[in-house]
């Protein structure tokens, strides 16, 4: 009974521990400093992709598991990756093929973004935007917008909702 108890007290640190880091772990590809990501944001593995563009996201977003937020863009000419047609070769593209910049992502505050979803550069969501499950987001959405499909549209506003009940898409 005194070891039960004792490892109890050991025990409920380590797992509200473990239950943050599990929730908030994310992954970025590119460079960290391009990333901002405000307060109380659950991240649940998602990708963050920094090759083409900044990502900002707002207070008190959830993502679902494995969502991608990907600014990264390749250039084609003459029908093949510029890289290619360049001669400059390479499996990565480098800056014949990959811009630096102009492919941002912005993600207002309090939205939520299910599993699997996947929002391109060059796109801004509004406050309090949900994206369904799945979804590929590839244009901008004002605040309030329900989006969902591939690629995605608005199916819906959030202010709408009668209750959490009605929007399903972990």
């Amino acid at each position: 009974m005194r070891f039960r108890l004792a490892s109890r007290r050991f025990a409920r640190p380590v797992v509200r521990f473990l239950r943050w880091f599990s929730v908030n772990t994310y992954f970025i590809d590119g460079d960290p400093r391009r990333v901002a990501i405000g307060e109380r944001c659950g991240m649940n593995n998602a990708l963050l992709n920094t090759a083409s563009g900044d990502i900002a996201i707002g207070d008190h977003c959830a993502f679902g598991y494995n969502v991608m937020l990907l600014t990264g863009r390749h250039r084609f000419a003459g029908g093949q990756r510029a890289s290619l047609a360049s001669g400059s070769g390479g499996w990565g593209g480098g800056a014949d093929e990959v811009p630096e910049t102009g492919f941002d992502i912005n993600i207002g505050a309090g939205c939520w973004i299910a599993s699997g979803a996947i929002v391109s550069g060059g796109v801004t969501l509004g406050e309090n935007c949900i994206v369904l499950a799945g979804a590929v987001v590839t244009r901008s959405a004002p605040a309030h917008s329900i989006l969902g499909g591939v690629p995605a549209r608005i199916v819906g506003d959030t202010r709408e909702l009668e209750s959490a009940e009605n929007c399903e898409g972990g």
